[in-house]
């Protein structure tokens, strides 16, 4: 049987399927709220993307640094490389700690702060 377009998207959205922006050779790009974790194809975009952690004056190599949800993922953020940070292990866990806050700067950096 053939649908329409319009049923396609609807019937999508009535069973929760949720569109993955692909690469060249089907690769997820983005992946919405579809998987909480960074595809390998996605670390490695955000890799050739940065040249190292993204935390303001860090300098650890892309290849040691974890991808990292800008906008929690618990929260409603998005497996998307827009909203992904690489960060090396030790920025890594101060994202995470309740100690400190962090704001992407108008660079692409990270600047992590400690909470008074």
């Amino acid at each position: 049987t053939t649908i329409t377009a319009a049923e396609a998207r609807r019937m999508a959205c009535n069973a929760t399927i949720i569109p993955w922006a692909l690469g060249g050779d089907g690769e997820v790009l983005d992946a919405g709220r579809g998987s909480r974790f960074f595809q390998p194809i996605q670390r490695k975009a955000l890799r050739l993307q940065h040249k190292c952690c993204q935390a303001e004056g860090c300098d650890m190599p892309p290849e040691w640094c974890d991808a990292h949800h800008l906008d929690p993922w618990a929260a409603g953020g998005k497996t998307d490389l827009k909203d992904g940070a690489l960060l090396c292990p030790h920025h890594h866990r101060l994202a995470h700690a309740p100690g400190y806050s962090h704001e992407r700067l108008p660079d692409g950096t990270i600047r992590f702060t400690r909470r008074p």
